[in-house]
Parts: structure tokens; sequence; C-alpha cells
């Protein structure tokens, strides 16, 4: 009878199955992590290599960072990437999959002292979308000390700077460097930059709507990065960094 009692409990429990593919939401072009038109770069390549070591196929759909968030909330997504815990984000999180080279970037020819956060108080800021939740209290109480804006494309940061309409901005130093071939070409993007590493590495996580789902991920990332494929992809797209 207890038998017979385990086996239905087992016949009507939820099981998950896989999708034929899984939908995962991304944000806009951001080479070298993410590059729209090619559905490639770092992170894209990293997330495939993971899938693939566990037999899974995956495809990308992507959107601002808001309708990103929007969409996996509205359950059109099966999980969303470059997410960090300050996104605030319900789910299943996987492990962190790869970190980004925040700073602050300047003119060289204007000689800026920058050597902590605190410093970018006495200069105007352009900073990327959520700049001010995922880089923590002190650069948040920072921006509210000075000139400030956050910017969702990013390319007009490098305009900004350039064109010299603001004094600092605050970036992956691989996506700046990458935009500038797409800076209109009566801009000046030779002119000699600082870099100011001011910042930790922020690390960046998926989140999925199932946990089996993250559990894959996180299995194929384990071997990619045993394998040498996941350096390889370092390598490829950031250089010998």
């Amino acid at each position: 009878m207890r038998l017979s009692l385990l086996l239905i409990c087992l016949l009507i429990l939820p099981t998950y199955a896989f999708p034929a593919s899984i939908t995962i939401g991304s944000a806009l072009n951001r080479p070298p992590y993410i590059i729209e038109d090619a559905e490639s770069g770092l992170e894209i390549d990293i997330i495939k290599a993971a899938f693939k070591e566990m037999g899974q196929s995956v495809n990308f759909k992507f959107y601002s960072r808001k309708r990103q968030v929007l969409y996996f909330n509205k359950d059109r997504l099966d999980a969303v990437m470059t997410m960090n815990p300050a996104n605030g984000v319900d789910g299943y999180w996987s492990n962190d999959y790869v970190d980004y080279t925040n700073v602050a970037i300047s003119l060289a020819a204007q000689h800026l002292e920058i050597k902590s956060i605190a410093d970018l108080k006495n200069y105007s800021i352009a900073a990327f979308e959520n700049a001010r939740l995922l880089l923590g209290a002190e650069f948040n109480a920072v921006a509210q000390q000075t000139i400030y804006r956050e910017v969702d494309t990013q390319l007009s940061q490098n305009r900004m700077l350039y064109l010299g309409r603001i004094n600092t901005v605050i970036a992956d130093r691989y996506i700046f460097t990458q935009l500038n071939r797409f800076v209109e070409p009566n801009i000046d993007t030779q002119q000699a930059l600082s870099y100011h590493f001011i910042f930790p590495p922020t690390s960046y996580h998926m989140v999925f709507h199932n946990s089996v789902a993250r559990d894959t991920f996180n299995q194929g990332l384990a071997k990619i990065k045993a394998n040498g494929i996941y350096q390889t992809l370092v390598v490829k797209y950031l250089g010998s960094a």
C-alpha cells in the first residue's frame, strides 16, 4: 500500500522539461562582451559554450536593461544575463561567469588627479546605466556631490568625453575602447586617455526561472573552465588580460 502511494506521488509531482532552446534576455550591443548583430562576444560565447557542454541549445533576445528585466518578470524569457545582486531580480542565480573592469576615464591632456572614488566629486561624470547601484555606496554618495548622469547608450560616453563635454566617464575599459569604432569620423578618438583603476572588478551572473536550468549552466561553466575553453574565449575577446 505504501509503495503504491509513493508511486502515485511521484507521478503527480511537477517535473521540469527543458524547452528545445532556452531563451535568454541580453542587454543591447556592448562589445566585446555582447555583439548583437553577430550574436557573439565574450559573454554570449561563454554562455553558448557552457550549455553546449551540456547538450543544450540557447537563443538570445536583445533588449534595454529595463525591458530585459520586465520581460523576465513576465515569464517571456527563461533567463537573463549580466545580472548583479544590486539589480534586485528574483530567481535562481548562477555562479558568476564574467567580470567587468570598470574604470574612470579622462582625457590625458586634462591631467586629472583621480586616485580614489572620493576624488571623483571634483569632476563631472557620465556613467553607464545603474552605475550608482552596481559600484557601491561610496560611489553612490559621490554621484550626489557633483554633476552626474547615467546613459543608456554607452556610445554617448565616448562622444561626450572626446568633445570635452564631461570630465570623466565611468565604463568598462574594453567596452569604451571597442565603441570608439562607432564614433563619428569628425570626432578625434586618437586623443590620449588616462585610465584610473579605482574600482574592483564587477562580477555578473545569470538568473533563471528554474533551478534545473541554473544548475545545468553552472555545470557547463565548470566544464569549460576546466577544459580551457573559457580562457581561450577571454584571450580571444580581451587579449591576454
